[in-house]
């Protein structure tokens, strides 16, 4: 089943306390679709990048917060029409 996200933000890479920022759920279900362990953060990784996140893996989210914030939304988008991982890629490889 498809699921719904709230819009991530730019400050949401800067937020600390009660309130969990939407971009953190959108990566855990990255990581369940993905199968969890090494292969669903890989699976988390390429996505990201499909979405148009240029970071490495030292790179915080919050140092490129208008990219994160692109790419993650566009995931978000996305994942209201996949249901698969599958699913998921082919909505983002499509320009």
């Amino acid at each position: 089943m498809a699921k719904e996200f709230t819009e991530v933000q730019q400050d949401d890479f800067m937020k600390f306390g009660a309130e969990r920022p939407s971009y953190l759920d959108i990566e855990d279900e990255l990581m369940k679709l993905g199968g969890h362990g090494v292969a669903g953060n890989n699976f988390k990784k390429e996505t990201l990048k499909l979405a148009g996140w240029t970071g490495g893996a030292l790179t915080t989210y919050a140092s490129r917060a208008v990219v994160a914030k692109d790419a993650f939304n566009r995931i978000r988008v996305a994942l209201t029409k996949a249901s698969t991982a599958e699913e998921l890629t082919a909505l983002l490889t499509k320009k």
